[in-house]
């Protein structure tokens, strides 16, 4: 998952369990509610029962005046409400609103200092009156009652469409209490845990925010505003190559700038560029990066303007800026590549490379020009697509070339080396070197494909010549792929006849580390008859070890020794004489590759190396070329 979409997942998540407990918050908070409101009916419901039992008990319509009349009647009542008393119901009594309007005891079932008959009450909520007008019952709350209540439920006495007397029931205020800690523990979780996802949301926000502040410290230029080359990466992984067109450009001889002027007009000269650069691109939706000191990589849109036309405004118009520096003012020599990078091009690397060897060309001609490239350059890129090999592949667009390996002092060939090349689909006189597909396959099933049919190319030229012999490049991953062996090993095995005129290259790129399989892989190469040649060796990982813990037949000297004779012609010498003679003292045949002059030529005849390959000696041609 991309970074940003991760970013926003995350605070998506954090947003949602946040709502989440808010949400729970509020349906405990609504149940505690909803558990109050039963509560209050239980009570009406209680209060009905209590009312009806009293008028039982009052034959009269006038309660008030029965109630005067008996004593006897009130007292019995009063231990009557008495018993109606629970924790949850603090005090029951009865009220009777007189002419005078004041509201006066007729019960009280109080245990403690009950209320004489006939005593005043003074009520603190106008509901009390609402009560007595509209027959309906109403709850007066605690902050508009008595201390110790929660909540008073006044309920009507009504006869004959009148309300007669008001009974009041007050419901402690520790019953309230309990109904509102009943959640609680709940709801302390549910706090706790807003405290702890607020926190959290907080502190993902602040890393957020320093990670933002950091990324684009790494994404931007300090000096000079321009993106750098991670924002490039990043962009391109985002959106599509082939939607954009790009510009490279470097200044030239900018070390002389800071020199003469120091780092500080330097500086300010690459910011006044810069600007220039955006005051021409950045209406076109461009992207300027600074890729290295002085060079600059710009990508714009297809949709805005032919790359031709911006890269040649850009182009003259740096090239006539002028800068000022003190009381001097100075001009800079640019050298420009630009491309319209062709559709389904699968990398930006790709079109970076040929617009840097575009560079490198113009700054080899004296540097303060323009190049464009053309349609040559497009088709390498193609060359790189794997989709564009794919198609090769399964349609077989391949062959080898074959280059001759010459006995030197006889100048005669005793063997060939196979080099796979593809065939341009629209031209197929012209031929894909593997600089371009190798590296983009290696590792995939297109790989196993392709040297399947090398294998197949191979062992049918050594059946059309039975004189002949030939040599296939491998490198350490080949080995240790278990389907390339196993398609190698079924090979060896089908051809096992003309086997023992195959030698197997080994290339290194990487260091052998455990000998021991390796020389098991050797011994199944050499199985039925096969040689086994270091190729590089003299450089890179191709070292004296090998010699010793290796079964090798043939030493192939690296090409870049061979190429020093012509600059260090007395030391280089000295060197191929030493592994000419450890060849010689182990038996390997030795080859010296890069014979690309007669002088060359003529060394290795000086210094006995038996066998030599070189262009000087042949190219890489078909076979047929070559036996003719």
């Amino acid at each position: 998952m991309k970074q940003q979409y991760l970013n926003r997942f995350i605070f998506f998540l954090m947003a949602l369990l946040v709502v989440f407990a808010v949400y729970l918050q509020y349906m405990i908070t609504e149940s505690t509610n909803r558990l109050k409101n039963e509560e209050v009916k239980k009570s009406e419901q209680y209060a009905q029962k209590i009312a009806n039992y009293l008028q039982s008990k009052i034959s009269t319509d006038d309660i008030e005046a029965a109630l005067a009349k008996n004593p006897k009647l009130r007292q019995e009542l009063n231990v009557v409400l008495q018993t109606f008393l629970t924790k949850q119901y603090r005090y029951i009594f009865l009220l009777k609103k007189d002419a005078q309007g004041h509201y006066r005891f007729l019960l009280d079932g109080s245990k403690e200092d009950p209320e004489a008959f006939n005593a005043i009450f003074f009520p603190k909520s106008d509901l009390f009156e609402e009560v007595c007008k509209s027959h309906k019952m109403q709850i007066v709350k605690q902050h508009e009652g008595v201390k110790k209540i929660w909540l008073s439920l006044v309920y009507p006495v009504v006869k004959h469409n009148h309300t007669e007397a008001l009974l009041v029931l007050d419901l402690s205020e520790s019953y309230g209490k309990y109904l509102n800690t009943v959640n609680s523990p709940l709801m302390h979780v549910v706090e706790m845990m807003q405290i702890f996802l607020f926190g959290s949301l907080f502190l993902l926000a602040f890393i957020v925010y320093r990670y933002n502040k950091f990324r684009k410290s790494i994404l931007v230029d300090r000096l000079t505003g321009a993106y750098t080359k991670l924002y490039l990466e990043e962009f391109f992984n985002r959106h599509k190559v082939d939607r954009y067109d790009a510009v490279l450009l470097d200044i030239d001889e900018f070390k002389e700038i800071n020199t003469k002027y120091g780092y500080r007009s330097g500086d300010h000269i690459l910011k006044e560029f810069v600007e220039t650069i955006c005051d021409v691109v950045s209406p076109l939706k461009a992207i300027v990066i600074r890729t290295s000191g002085a060079e600059f990589f710009i990508v714009l849109p297809k949709d805005q303007i032919e790359i031709e036309t911006v890269s040649r405004k850009l182009f003259e118009t740096l090239k006539e800026k002028r800068y000022s520096i003190g009381n001097e003012v100075a001009s800079l020599s640019i050298s420009m590549s630009a491309i319209e990078i062709p559709d389904e091009t699968p990398s930006i690397q790709n079109i970076s490379r040929l617009l840097d060897e575009k560079l490198l060309e113009i700054k080899s001609k004296g540097k303060n020009s323009l190049g464009i490239l053309g349609l040559r350059h497009l088709n390498e890129i193609q060359y790189g697509n794997i989709d564009y090999i794919k198609e090769a592949l399964e349609e077989e667009r391949l062959l080898c070339l074959y280059q001759p390996i010459f006995h030197t002092e006889k100048k005669e060939i005793i063997k060939y080396e196979a080099l796979v090349r593809l065939i341009d689909k629209d031209d197929p006189t012209k031929l894909i070197c593997p600089y371009h597909f190798m590296k983009v396959i290696k590792g995939t099933s297109q790989y196993i494909k392709m040297s399947k049919l090398v294998l197949k190319e191979v062992f049918h030229t050594l059946q059309i010549y039975p004189d002949i012999e030939l040599s296939v490049n491998l490198d350490l991953d080949d080995l240790y792929n278990n389907d390339m062996m196993t398609l190698i090993r079924e090979n060896l095995y089908d051809h096992r006849k003309i086997s023992n005129r195959l030698t197997f290259e080994i290339l290194e790129e990487k260091e052998i580390y455990d000998y021991d399989k390796v020389s098991l892989i050797f011994q199944q190469l050499k199985a039925h008859g096969s040689k086994i040649a270091i190729d590089d060796f003299g450089s890179g990982y191709a070292n004296y070890s090998y010699l010793i813990q290796l079964d090798i037949d043939i030493l192939k000297i690296d090409g870049s020794l061979i190429r020093e004779l012509e600059t260090e012609p007395v030391r280089t010498k000295i060197v191929l004489a030493s592994i000419q003679e450890i060849a010689s003292t182990f038996n390997y045949e030795l080859i010296a590759e890069f014979v690309s002059s007669k002088e060359i030529y003529e060394a290795m005849r000086e210094l006995g190396i038996k066998y030599s390959q070189g262009f000087y000696l042949g190219e890489p041609k078909p076979i047929e070329e070559y036996r003719h």
